[in-house]
């Protein structure tokens, strides 16, 4: 049985695994349990995890977002269109390149940045058949798994009954 706990009480010089709604809690300032956990990353109280899919999410996101400010509506297409505009791209990409400094602050104080792996889609497709999960969470679970991880931060409540994890929300 699956134990969720609150991502505030993880344990001094534990390991645990970092989803992307964490790291876009703290890049849009919405939840302030993700923002002091990734303090506690920087610090290194906290000996994080993530990986390149993950961090992938979380600047797509970033950049729909900021498209957003130039668009009525986003879709896939119109960013496409709007990252043609040199002058509207410049403007776009500053966001993600000042929250890559701050992902480069967090890989200097240890945050590990992990490939994902051809085993790791082997094991992925098994693990989303079995959980019913979207392809991207189980390869966060695969990853996880061949890093010996047992421990996930993330606000995700796909991942909530998934046995051998502890699952530790914001």
């Amino acid at each position: 049985m699956q134990v969720i706990r609150e991502l505030k009480n993880f344990p001094e010089r534990a390991s645990i695994f970092v989803d992307a709604n964490i790291f876009l809690h703290h890049a849009f300032g919405i939840n302030e349990v993700s923002v002091e956990f990734l303090k506690r990353v920087e610090n290194i109280s906290v000996k994080a995890y993530t990986s390149v899919l993950v961090l992938e999410e979380v600047f797509f996101k970033l950049m729909l977002q900021v498209s957003s400010n130039f668009l009525e509506r986003v879709t896939i297409k119109r960013v496409k269109s709007l990252l043609k505009d040199e002058s509207k791209r410049s403007e776009i990409f500053r966001p993600l390149f000042e929250y890559q400094n701050f992902l480069n602050v967090l890989r200097d104080s240890g945050l590990r940045i992990s490939e994902v792996r051809t085993s790791d889609l082997d094991t992925a497709l098994r693990l989303s058949e079995k959980w019913g999960l979207v392809t991207a969470d189980a390869l966060h679970l695969a990853v996880m798994k061949r890093r010996g991880l047992t421990h996930l931060a993330s606000d995700d409540s796909d991942f909530e009954g998934i046995e051998d994890i502890s699952l530790w929300k914001p």
